[in-house]
């Protein structure tokens, strides 16, 4: 599937959720829904050329021009995801270049500083490659231990995390599923990287692992200030952020690979603070939702 055809999907899904009445959608080759012989057809140009919206009936201008906008923005996001990939390309053929020599360097000469800027090199290389297959559609199913992939991720983070003073707890049971293991750690990261930002110096973190039937329940907890009321509707829109450095796509990162998975994702507010759940068939069906 072509990527103007996947965000033609997505839109038209994301549609259907909202009970929006749109029977017909154009953007430029590519077409979805039957045109309606007697409706209302709307034309919107953007960068990209010319989208076509079609309803049974009368509709505003501003929800035209909003649904326009949408569809504009998810194509220039599939674009974005694009050049997301080239960058880390680009990055990570210097990169293990540099890490050749560092592993040189550290083989001529006994150095403590020399070996740890080697593991750290490796970190960085082995974070692109997770980043690079994320923007993928194609997952790489296996069977892995969810609590040990939480304790290295944890192991990642705590010497960050003790230079802030803000304690971290992995615990839970040793549970195995069947799922892509780079990019669930893309989502662990993620949280534990937010619920850092969420909680001042002295505060705490914990992550878990729980067992149900059919599904294994991974938890991040801190017990920052919470989320504001009127942050909560946005939380999964893209770069909307109330860090004065966030990008706002971690979250929105997230939930698209936990539903890649047939999974769901949950924030609760505690207030004092935050619950994300995480829940994760034992055994998903090995073809992944393809979202786009």
């Amino acid at each position: 599937m072509s990527p103007q055809h996947q965000v033609l999907e997505s839109f038209w899904s994301w549609c259907r959720q909202l009970a929006i009445p749109l029977e017909f959608v154009s953007l430029d080759a590519f077409e979805k829904g039957d045109e309606p012989r007697n409706g209302f057809i709307y034309r919107q140009e953007w960068k990209g050329g010319v989208i076509r919206l079609g309803f049974s009936r009368p509709v505003a201008t501003l929800w035209i021009r909003f649904l326009a906008d949408v569809l504009a923005h998810l194509m220039t996001d599939q674009e974005n995801q694009f050049v997301m990939a080239s960058v880390v390309h680009e990055v990570r053929n210097p990169l293990s270049v540099a890490i050749g020599y560092q592993e040189l360097l550290s083989q001529s000469y006994s150095h403590p500083l020399l070996g740890r800027t080697t593991d750290l090199l490796m970190q960085i290389n082995e974070r692109l490659e997770d980043v690079l297959h994320g923007y993928q559609n194609v997952l790489h199913f296996e069977d892995f231990d969810v609590l040990q992939l939480c304790q290295e991720v944890g192991d990642e983070f705590r010497e960050d995390l003790a230079r802030l003073r803000i304690s971290l707890m992995v615990h839970g049971e040793t549970l195995w599923i069947r799922g892509d293991r780079k990019t669930i750690r893309q989502v662990v990261r993620n949280l534990l990287r937010n619920a850092r930002d969420a909680v001042d110096a002295g505060g705490k973190i914990e992550i878990s692992t729980q067992n149900e039937d059919t599904c294994v329940i991974l938890r991040v907890m801190d017990n920052g200030m919470g989320i504001a009321e009127a942050l909560r509707p946005f939380l999964f829109q893209p770069y909307f952020t109330s860090k004065d450095d966030g990008h706002g796509l971690g979250l929105v990162i997230c939930r698209r690979i936990v539903q890649q998975h047939h999974g769901e994702i949950d924030i609760e507010d505690r207030s004092p603070g935050t619950t994300v759940s995480v829940r994760l068939p034992k055994n998903p069906e090995t073809k992944a939702i393809d979202l786009g």
